[in-house]
């Protein structure tokens, strides 16, 4: 009889993490934001009369939606500040309009063909397909089709240890794991 009993998974270091799947906020978002803050703070630092006031009111007036650049932001953020103090020079409360900043989507990518070391989901990280390889990076190159990412031995769906030239076909929906082969290459 045939013994059918998976290879014993290699000791090999923790897989790379997966790529990224998060929603991509402008960084100058928050640049703003801060400016907007340090306007304020400018505002309440500059009203250095003895009576006892209070501070002036910073408005902020949306004018369009933009993407910036982040010496755009900075040039902004000096705009906002010199705007607020030579109000608060003249006695006029400040009137600061700053462009809205939309946080965005961030498109996903199509699947890869070309696969390092790692674990990826088939159909979504990399494509499906056939795929080869020329072997193993140093002395051993390790895959694994798995039906779930919990490291489970009874989530293999099939493994090898591949010695030289490989292939395997991955499905939809599978996730594959590699660690120390070359890469592994869409067969076209």
């Amino acid at each position: 009889m045939t013994d059918l009993t998976p290879p014993p998974m290699p000791n090999f270091p923790p897989p790379a993490p997966k790529r990224p799947r998060s929603i991509a906020v402008l960084g100058s978002a928050a640049a703003v934001v801060t400016a907007v803050a340090i306007a304020g703070a400018a505002v309440a630092s500059n009203d250095s009369s003895s009576e006892a006031k209070s501070a002036p009111t910073v408005r902020v007036t949306v004018t369009h939606t933009a993407e910036m650049t982040d010496q755009e932001v900075i040039d902004k953020a000096m705009e906002i500040l010199d705007s607020a103090e030579s109000d608060i020079e003249a006695g006029v409360e400040p009137d600061v309009s700053i462009p809205e900043i939309e946080a965005t989507e961030e498109e996903p990518s199509e699947p890869i063909t070309s696969i390092n070391e790692g674990t990826y989901l088939v159909g979504e990280d990399v494509k499906a397909g056939s795929y080869k390889t020329t072997g193993p990076t140093t002395s051993m190159c390790y895959w694994s089709r798995n039906k779930d990412d919990s490291g489970e031995l009874g989530a293999i769906i099939a493994n090898d240890i591949v010695h030289g030239p490989g292939r395997v076909t991955l499905n939809k929906g599978e996730i594959f794991e590699t660690n120390g082969c070359e890469a592994w290459e869409l067969a076209k």
